[in-house]
C-alpha cells in the first residue's frame, strides 16, 4: 500500500510540475515606437488639427489568468497643435496680440492610462488581444508665451482601446503589433481664442518588443 501511495505522490508532482510548465507567461514590459494621428475638429469657429509624428511607448501587462489582465502604459511624443479660421472665416486672435489668423503651439504630449486587456491563444505563437481603459493626457507647451498671453499645460481625461497581436520570437521574446485609439477633449490651453470643445480622436499604430516572465 506505502509503494501504491508514494507512486501516486510522485505521479501528482510530475502532473503539478508539468502543468506549471505548460502556464502562459503572466508578466510583460513592452517598448513600442509609434504615430501620431490626431483627427481635425471644429468648434466656436476654430479648427484644430496636429502634425503627423512618432512617439515612444512603455507598457506593463500582469496577467490574472492566461487570458485576462491589465496593462499599464506611458507615452510620451511632441508635435504640433494648429489652430485656424473655419472656411473663409479667419482666425480672430487680435485680443491676444496676433495679427495672423493662424496658430501653432508646439507641445511635449505624455500619456498615462491603465486598461483591461484579453488575450487569446496564450501559448500559441501568434496571440491576438485587445483592451478597454481609460487615464490622462496632458499637453505641455513648449512655450509658455503666446503672443500676449500665456499657454497653459491642458489635462484631460481620456479613453482609450487597443487591438493587435504578439508573434512569439521565442519563449521570452515576442513582436507586437497594433493601434492605440484615444477619445478625449481637444486641447485649448486655457486660451479662449483657440478653444473647440470639442471631442477628438487620435490614432497611434504602433510596433515593438515584448520581454515576458
Amino acid at each position: 500500500m506505502k509503494y501504491a501511495i508514494l507512486t501516486g505522490v510522485v505521479c501528482l508532482s510530475m502532473f503539478v510540475t508539468g502543468a506549471e510548465a505548460q502556464e502562459a507567461p503572466h508578466n510583460d514590459i513592452t517598448i513600442s515606437a509609434f504615430g501620431v494621428f490626431q483627427q481635425s475638429t471644429n468648434g466656436n469657429g476654430v479648427r484644430q488639427s496636429a502634425d503627423e509624428q512618432p512617439g515612444v511607448l512603455a507598457t506593463y501587462r500582469r496577467f490574472v489568468t492566461d487570458h485576462q489582465g491589465f496593462e499599464f502604459d506611458y507615452g510620451f511624443s511632441q508635435f504640433n497643435q494648429n489652430f485656424t479660421g473655419i472656411g473663409s472665416t479667419p482666425l480672430n486672435l487680435s485680443p491676444i496680440g496676433i495679427t495672423g489668423t493662424s496658430l501653432t503651439v508646439p507641445t511635449n504630449t505624455h500619456e498615462a492610462t491603465m486598461s483591461y486587456v484579453y488575450r487569446f491563444g496564450a501559448m500559441h505563437r501568434l496571440s491576438p488581444f485587445f483592451s478597454l481603459g481609460t487615464g490622462v493626457l496632458v499637453f505641455s507647451p513648449l512655450t509658455s508665451a503666446v503672443g500676449t498671453t500665456s499657454a497653459n499645460t491642458f489635462v484631460t481625461p481620456d479613453f482609450v482601446y487597443s487591438g493587435g497581436g504578439d508573434f512569439a520570437v521565442s519563449r521570452k521574446v515576442s513582436l507586437r503589433l497594433g493601434y492605440r485609439g484615444h477619445v478625449f477633449e481637444a486641447p485649448g490651453f486655457g486660451i479662449a481664442q483657440i478653444k473647440t470643445g470639442n471631442v477628438t480622436h487620435m490614432a497611434e499604430p504602433f510596433a515593438g518588443l515584448s520581454f515576458h516572465w
